[in-house]
């Protein structure tokens, strides 16, 4: 029988969160009754999380591990979750427990209506005030330049699987590829549907989303597709 959701968690050195996240996850899963598997693609770990990954799918059957030999970054961990989901919803959780797992149903609730189901964050406190300004920064940039009423681009969103499949993902080495699936998507005729999602900040590790090459990466792939498409 297809799940109806696959639960993708990528995992880079996340030995300190891993376990608490799919225990979080799976509790909730079964609580709400949602027949789901969860996917962890473990990145070319250093601190064990691979091993630790295994150890927690010999416990639970609906749960599988893909492990990267090298670190290859998030957007190629999302491919590869694409490529390997048997739900028909995928959505990315991050291993750090950035959602409440009770936020989950607000998801699931708006998946009928929507073929993306965009989840908003409630609030940046843990943000310093330059990450709060390149978030300002992308978030305008992308409304501006593609026309997207959307309010963020970077959070957790619930997919529909089959219309990730439709969507060639170009800029995968930067984290412009999440704006990117939803400008595609919405260009294809997807509907787009936001809910609002209390944020958890991240409890232990280290967050790589704002390293100064990433940020520059991800700006110069935005600008490059709006070149591309405005030469079509």
């Amino acid at each position: 029988m297809t799940p109806l959701l696959t639960v993708f968690i990528p995992a880079y050195n996340e030995a300190a969160n891993l376990e608490g996240c799919v225990k979080a996850r799976h509790g909730k899963l079964e609580a709400l009754g949602v027949h789901a598997e969860i996917l962890i693609v473990d990145d070319g770990s250093q601190d064990g999380s691979g091993a630790l990954a295994d150890a927690l799918a010999s416990r639970w059957s609906n749960m599988r591990v893909i492990h990267h030999p090298i670190n290859r970054g998030i957007g190629a961990t999302f491919m590869t979750a694409v490529s390997a989901a048997q739900g028909e919803w995928l959505i990315l959780i991050p291993a750090d427990l950035a959602m409440d797992p009770e936020d989950l149903p607000q998801y699931l609730d708006a998946a009928p209506q929507a073929d993306i189901v965009v989840g908003l964050r409630s609030d940046r406190s843990d943000y310093t005030w330059i990450r709060r300004l390149i978030s300002w920064v992308n978030i305008r940039l992308v409304q501006v330049l593609f026309g997207m009423q959307l309010h963020q681009f970077q959070y957790i969103s619930l997919y529909r699987t089959a219309v990730l499949r439709r969507i060639e993902i170009e800029y995968w080495q930067s984290a412009f590829f999440l704006a990117e699936i939803l400008i595609k998507a919405r260009d294809l005729g997807a509907r787009l549907v936001e809910v609002e999602i209390c944020y958890l900040p991240r409890q232990a590790g280290r967050a790589t989303g704002v390293r100064p090459m990433l940020v520059l990466r991800t700006l110069l792939d935005l600008f490059h597709y709006f070149w591309v498409r405005h030469r079509q």
